[in-house]
This record gives structure tokens, sequence and C-alpha cells, in this order.
């Protein structure tokens, strides 16, 4: 399941003629609509139409930083719509580059760990290779550098082509932490050398972690970013009646008849056919 996005964000772009460099910089607001279509396209199927788009020629600039906003805009818009269970990904309000995560693992050797990440998107996106996931705090995995906490992407994506897509990646982070194997690429030596040797060892190493993860859980925020994720204890007064809706909705969710029924209740009568006698 995907966090929704609730308010505005900005994205930044490429600097104007006259500008010193080319590095990006804030430009504009990715508070749009993706643009209706009357031939019947969903907004799915535009999403990747645009994405898949040739690059633009640096000769158009601007052109060029407004594209840039609605392709990750329509990525955004993709994932949304898979189903990806248990982690939360929305964009940084301040910058459309950066992306942050929270992945509730309910199964395997990390089951119970909150992990927080954030996912970077190269300057030149959708092209300019993998987009980079960092943990934060580490987490001790053999795909996860173990002085920087980033994740490899190489397992999964030898190399990143313009029709692979940031949901795909997010689907990767669940897999690897869902289950480990021995055959991964060595970027953590220690922890794919107890994975194969001394799995006890392995496992109390990855249970140390998910304690970490518990015990900052509610720790304030590392920036002032309002897109970045937050959690506060439970408490009553403020949460009861949120839970309430909850259940109650579940259950008339639950209660609901689907479907329609086309014939007589408690016969076999259809109907639309007269009863004979």
């Amino acid at each position: 399941m995907i966090v929704t996005m609730s308010s505005r964000y900005t994205t930044t772009g490429i600097k104007g003629e006259g500008d010193v460099d080319d590095n990006y910089r804030q430009q504009g607001s990715l508070r749009k609509l993706l643009p209706s279509n009357s031939n019947g396209e969903t907004q799915l199927a535009m999403s990747t139409r645009m994405i898949d788009r040739p690059p633009s020629t640096r000769s158009n600039r601007e052109y060029a930083v407004f594209l840039q906003e609605y392709i990750i805009l329509s990525e955004y818009n993709m994932m949304q719509k898979q189903d990806l269970k248990r982690i939360y990904v929305i964009p940084s309000a301040n910058d459309s580059f950066l992306w942050f995560g929270v992945f509730f693992v309910r199964q395997g050797i990390y089951q119970g760990g909150v992990f927080r990440f954030t996912i970077t998107l190269p300057p030149t996106f959708p092209d300019g290779g993998c987009p980079k996931v960092v943990f934060q705090p580490n987490v001790f995995h053999p795909l996860l550098k173990a002085d920087t906490g980033e994740l490899d992407t190489t397992w999964e994506f030898p190399e990143w082509k313009r029709n692979n897509r940031v949901w795909q990646l997010v689907q990767y982070i669940v897999k690897v932490f869902s289950k480990i194997e021995s055959k991964m690429p060595s970027i953590n030596e220690e922890a794919l050398m107890l994975f194969a040797s001394n799995i006890e060892s392995f496992q109390k190493k990855a249970r140390a972690s998910v304690t970490e993860s518990l015990s900052q859980l509610y720790d304030p925020p590392s920036t002032d970013d309002p897109h970045y994720i937050t959690f506060t204890p439970y408490d009553s007064s403020s949460h009861d009646g949120i839970k309430e809706e909850i259940l109650k909705s579940k259950k008339e969710e639950e209660n609901k008849v689907l479907g329609f029924s086309w014939v007589q209740p408690g016969s076999l009568q259809p109907f639309s056919k007269p009863e004979t006698r």
C-alpha cells in the first residue's frame, strides 16, 4: 500500500541559459493533474507512454523541465496503482527527486522491523541509471553497505532501462527483506558470511537491527519536510475515533452484497420469466 500524497510539493529543474552551470534548482510545483484525455486511455497507460517517450533536446530547456515534472508525477501515479503491501512511499515536499519510504516487515528474519529509507532519483531521470536507495538507520543485511546503508540494486537491475519503473524498485526492497539468499552479491561480506556459515549469529545481528528500528520509531523527524513520514504513540483520545471508523468501514465491506441476483428469492425462478401454472 502506498501513502497518498496529501499536499503540494515542488521539484527541481535545469537552470536557464543565463545561469552559470547546469545544476538543478527548485523549479515550479508538481501539484498538477495528469492531462485528461478523450480517447478512453487510462491514466496508467498515459503515464507509461509519457515516461517512455524519447528524451527531449537540451535546446528546449523550459519544456524539458516541465516534461520532467510530469514524468516524475507519472511514476508516482503508476506506483499508487500497484498492490504493494506494508510499504509506504511519498515524494518530498521540497524536492521531487527525493522520496521518503517506510517498510513494515511482517515475515522472515526481519519480522517486526519498521525500516525507513529514501529513494533518490538521478538528476536526468528517467535516464541516468537506477535510483539510489539508502536505509536510515542502517540494517544488517547482505545487500546493504555496512558504512552507508545503501542498497545494492544490481542484483535485480544490472542495468536500469527506461522501461524500468520506480514501483519495481520498491517491490525489490520487499523481496530482499522477505527472503535472504546465499547467492546474493557480497555487498556486506560479514552479513553474507554469517548467513552462510553461522545462521544464529546472523539472526542475532538482524534482530538487533529490528530492535534499533523500533527504538527510533517515535524520534523527532530528521528533516522539516512536511512529507516526511512520522509516527506517534497510540493516544486513545486522538486515535480511538479513527480506529472505530476503520473497523466500521471494514465490517461494512465484509457484509456488502456482491453482484446481483437474477432469480426470485427462495426459488430458482428467473425475474424475467413469468410464473406458469
